[in-house]
């Protein structure tokens, strides 16, 4: 049992640097009720999100959500590079979509979610402000948090900033744990 705790600790710690990792198991959330793919598709730009500890937050920060063909969706996510100032482009399917429990599946090349991640829409307007979540659990000692808040337009009011970060908080979302992507002067492909 201790070869297998070291062995999962091992293959945790890479992946784990971008998210915040607690004590615990992971906490019951309230994701919305009726999540509408339809109404949720379309660009929205990253405010802020749980920073990661091995780099600093790229610029330019944006997801995506295009209606793939009839059965599936896929989220397109582009930042602009620390190293060379060019958007980069990453794509990945949703395998599947729990309407009901606001939550969708994320095909993820990472060997640690071999299913994907399970991702909660814990707080939507559909044309303002969404607040995404992900939590798992590692070796019963740790669970891992990862938490975005993003908007339609680029550079949101500070009222809209306000509701949605008032309601992050509500779904128990630790906002000074939360960095600020940098979304000035960001090129229009980004």
């Amino acid at each position: 049992m201790i070869k297998w705790s070291i062995f999962t600790i091992f293959i945790w710690i890479p992946f784990s640097a971008a998210f915040k990792a607690e004590h615990g198991h992971c906490p019951n959330i309230t994701a919305v009720g009726d999540l509408d793919m339809d109404r949720f598709k379309g660009i929205w730009y990253t405010h802020s999100i749980y920073a990661p500890l091995s780099r600093k937050v790229p610029r330019c920060q944006s997801t995506e959500f295009i209606h793939y063909d009839e059965h599936f969706y896929k989220i397109q996510a582009r930042e602009l590079s620390s190293q060379t100032d060019t958007v980069k482009v990453r794509e990945e399917l949703i395998t599947k979509i729990f309407p009901s429990e606001g939550r969708y599946i994320q095909a993820t090349h990472n060997k640690a979610l071999p299913e994907g991640a399970q991702i909660y829409v814990l707080e939507t307007d559909y044309d303002n402000f969404a607040i995404r979540y992900m939590c798992f659990d590692a070796v019963k000692i740790f669970s891992y948090h990862w938490a975005v808040i993003q908007f339609r337009h680029r550079l949101p009011s500070s009222g809209i900033i306000y509701v949605a970060q008032e309601l992050a908080k509500r779904s128990g979302i630790t906002i000074s744990d939360m960095s600020k992507v940098p979304q000035e002067s960001c090129p229009r492909d980004s």
